[in-house]
Order: C-alpha cells, then sequence, then structure tokens
C-alpha cells in the first residue's frame, strides 16, 4: 500500500486545502481503507513539511465534510470515513435554522418535488411501504376521532413516500423537510380539526396515487 505520509510533499500555498486533496485521493484510489487511522497531526505536518495548524484546520474541514470521523480515549484519533448522505438533510435544516431558506422556499419545494416522489413510489413501492402508509392513515384518523390532530404523525406520511421510492437521497431530502414542517406547523395548531381533516383529505389522495399502480396492472 503507497504510504501517501512519506511519499507526497505539499506546497506551500492553501496548505490545508491541498492536505485535504491528497488524502481524499488516497482514499478515492484506495490507498487509505474506509476505518483506517489516520497518524497524528504531528507525524502528518513532519511528513508533509507543514505546521500543525495547517494539518489542524484540513483535519477539522475533513470532519465537516464527513470524510473522517473522530473518536476519543484510549484508542482514540482520525478515522477515514465515507461520507454520510443525511448530512445532506442536515445542511437543509441548517441553511433553514439560519435562514439561508426560507419557510416558503421549503414549501415550494416540497411542492414541486413530491409529484415526481408519488410516481415513483407508485411504481417501486413494497407491500411493506404500503402498510406502512395505512398504519399512518389509520392512526390519523384516529386520533381525528378524538379531536386531536398530531401534526407530526401526518408529516411522517410524506417520509414514508420517499422510502417507498427506494432511495437514500430521496428520503435524507424529506426527512430533513420533515423536521422543518414539524417547526412550521406549529401555526397550524390555531384550527387543530380543521387542520386535521385537510391533512386527511391530502394523504387520502397521496395513497391513491401510490396505490394506482396494483390497480393498473390488476385491470
Amino acid at each position: 500500500m503507497k504510504n501517501i505520509f512519506k511519499t507526497t510533499s505539499i506546497q506551500k500555498d492553501r496548505i490545508s486545502d491541498q492536505i485535504i486533496t491528497v488524502i481524499e485521493q488516497a482514499v478515492l484510489e484506495g490507498s487509505l481503507k474506509q476505518g483506517t487511522k489516520l497518524p497524528t497531526e504531528e507525524k502528518i505536518a513532519a511528513q508533509f513539511k507543514v505546521s500543525k495548524v495547517a494539518v489542524r484546520e484540513a483535519l477539522r474541514e475533513m470532519e465537516v465534510r464527513g470524510l473522517i470521523r473522530k473518536a476519543r480515549g484510549k484508542y482514540g484519533g482520525n478515522f477515514v470515513s465515507a461520507p454520510d448522505v443525511n448530512r445532506v438533510g442536515k445542511s437543509l435544516i441548517s441553511c433553514f435554522q439560519f435562514g439561508t431558506l426560507t419557510e416558503d422556499e421549503i414549501i415550494d419545494f416540497r411542492r414541486t418535488l413530491e409529484p415526481v416522489l408519488i410516481k415513483k413510489a407508485a411504481l417501486l413501492r413494497t407491500t411493506e411501504d404500503l402498510k406502512a402508509m395505512e398504519a399512518n392513515i389509520t392512526l390519523c384518523e384516529k386520533d381525528l376521532a378524538f379531536s386531536r390532530t398530531r401534526v407530526a404523525r401526518h408529516i411522517e406520511f410524506h417520509v414514508l413516500i420517499a422510502k417507498a421510492c427506494q432511495n437514500k437521497l430521496f428520503v435524507a431530502v424529506m426527512e430533513a423537510i420533515a423536521e422543518i414542517f414539524e417547526d412550521i406547523a406549529k401555526n397550524w395548531q390555531q384550527d387543530r380539526k380543521k387542520c386535521g381533516w385537510i391533512l386527511i383529505s391530502t394523504i387520502g389522495s397521496l395513497t391513491a396515487s401510490v396505490t394506482g399502480r396494483q390497480k393498473r396492472q390488476n385491470n
């Protein structure tokens, strides 16, 4: 296995970025495997002939990007890690929390994306997916019968549609949007019963669309 820490030197401009590029390339080429423990900051700095500050900055950026994970304790250190698709969702949530994305933009995005997800879910959903949706509807209807409206439960239905698409990216994005919508939906509680009927009606329509595949196949 090629030892990049002994065979690679770093140019002096944009040092931390170059460190990231070298390590990232080694991961892509397979020289560094997922789970491999990186040398200490001191050793990396010595091998690359750069400062520990530059190494620390590079490692911090790689951790944010999901390229490495840090572990504490006796057997701790920096370990090569595969980027997590859920970071996409976390980024969306952060953008909303810090005002980079507005409430209207989130709502518009969901309304635009969901018809695509419904069509895909209608083709790819499994029996288990359908059972999960039906169970969700049953619980929502029971809540409504007792004049309760648990918005989180209604929002969960939209995540179930994403899961029925059999695509991790769709799921990550819709889970993030669901978390954002739970915050947005606090204003809906002013008219709980009306909100419940609207949500139940919407879910019923979506379910009919998703289950349409079976009906078409049976005809």
